[in-house]
């Protein structure tokens, strides 16, 4: 998942987990570069043969690279009170803000390697997109009102909680009815294999292809049960409103 999602995520973990006299020095600075920590070092990684969403997103990884961010916190950005964490709840903080990218990216189309290079098994759950608006604005959002409300770190985590299984709940819903549609309507000649992709705003609009990779992505209103003949997958970076699908001409 991009860098948006993830950093969000990472942020509002980190803030909800430990209390202001808990937290390090620029706390919010901490968890962003940790979250997104597994990508950037991956630069260094990928000089010495590595693959993309290899070693540095390997489950093996994960708990040492979170125990490194865990000491470095508690050396450079320690703050002089009573109640700040100590290293064992420090590095269980990481633990989370750092896995918290793993998962993301295990939710999208992408496949990363669990235990590279010790094993090739990949893993994903292809129930979002790579930039998912509905986290970061639901992220945030809750964060503000943590803020203004003075909700309890309980109570805004039960909250996060609910808004993170609703968003995947009708994600993966979406995913299964979007293939359900496309085998029944026999799309792909007979073929029960089908892939599916999210788009980035529109919750209701599947791409769906062929599981053999044989064919073009087709979009579906899975609401509908329509397929959106006429247009075809955008491409592009950022992902702004009318580049995800882009209408064609049609003679």
């Amino acid at each position: 998942m991009e860098w948006v999602s993830h950093t969000a995520t990472g942020f509002f973990l980190g803030q909800l987990m430990l209390k202001e006299e808990e937290r390090p020095k620029r706390a919010g600075l901490w968890w962003v570069v940790a979250s997104i920590s597994p990508d950037w070092l991956e630069w260094g990684t990928r000089w010495f043969g590595d693959i993309h969403r290899g070693v540095t997103h390997s489950l093996y990884v994960w708990p040492f690279l979170a125990l490194v961010w865990a000491l470095a916190a508690r050396k450079w950005g320690r703050q002089e009170t009573q109640e700040f964490a100590g290293a064992a709840k420090m590095w269980v903080v990481f633990l989370v803000v750092v896995g918290s990218h793993l998962l993301l990216d295990a939710m999208m189309n992408y496949r990363f390697y669990l235990a590279w290079p010790f094993s090739d098994a990949t893993w994903n759950l292809g129930v979002m997109p790579l930039f998912d608006i509905y986290i970061v604005v639901g992220w945030l959002g809750l964060w503000w009102m943590n803020r203004k409300l003075r909700l309890s770190s309980a109570v805004t985590a039960k909250i996060g909680v609910a808004i993170f299984l609703v968003m995947f709940s009708v994600r993966a819903a979406g995913k299964v009815r979007a293939a359900s549609l496309a085998t029944d309507a026999d799309m792909f000649e007979g073929t029960a294999n089908v892939d599916t992709r999210p788009t980035y705003y529109t919750p209701w609009i599947w791409f769906v292809r062929d599981g053999r990779g044989d064919s073009e992505w087709t979009p579906m209103n899975i609401v509908t049960g329509e397929v959106l003949s006429g247009y075809v997958r955008g491409r592009g970076f950022p992902p702004i409103p009318g580049r995800e699908l882009i209408k064609l001409e049609i003679n």
